[in-house]
């Protein structure tokens, strides 16, 4: 298979894509820590194992990505109230303004990434990737 080939299987041209987004993301937030911040910044204190299964996480995954988040100050986990078996994570002031502050460097570097793309464009690519991810998101394990 050539390179040519290659640069007509939009599989591979959403992997370099993937590459270069992370190349301009590189020393922010990874995209697990965003993901998680993002749930957490939607509800009040949240059961690990309802994050883990909205956001299609494996729990010992969550388990790394959440110290990460708390050790950076980002989210706190205490003992749920109801069952002290359980925690219960919420989101702090300063994970909330890293989120926000992390969405606008994502939409900065967007603008980078797909540049060469009429704002129609992105439009119509967003709608496409949506709607392909979103047919396989029940199937994904993470």
């Amino acid at each position: 298979m050539s390179i040519d080939q290659l640069l007509h299987l939009p599989s591979y041209l959403m992997l370099q894509l993937v590459r270069e987004a992370r190349r301009l993301a590189r020393g922010d937030l990874r995209a697990p820590h965003v993901t998680v911040l993002a749930f957490l910044a939607e509800r009040e204190a949240v059961a690990q194992k309802r994050i883990s299964d909205a956001v299609r996480m494996d729990a010992s995954d969550l388990v790394s990505v959440l110290d990460d988040l708390e050790g950076r100050g980002f989210a706190q986990r205490k003992r749920d109230e109801h069952d002290r078996r359980r925690f219960a994570v919420s989101i702090t002031d300063v994970g909330r303004r890293a989120l926000c502050d992390r969405l606008e460097t994502a939409r900065a570097h967007e603008e980078e990434l797909l540049a060469p793309l009429t704002a129609q464009e992105r439009v119509e690519l967003t709608t496409l990737l949506r709607k392909a991810y979103l047919h396989h998101a029940d199937l994904r394990v993470d």
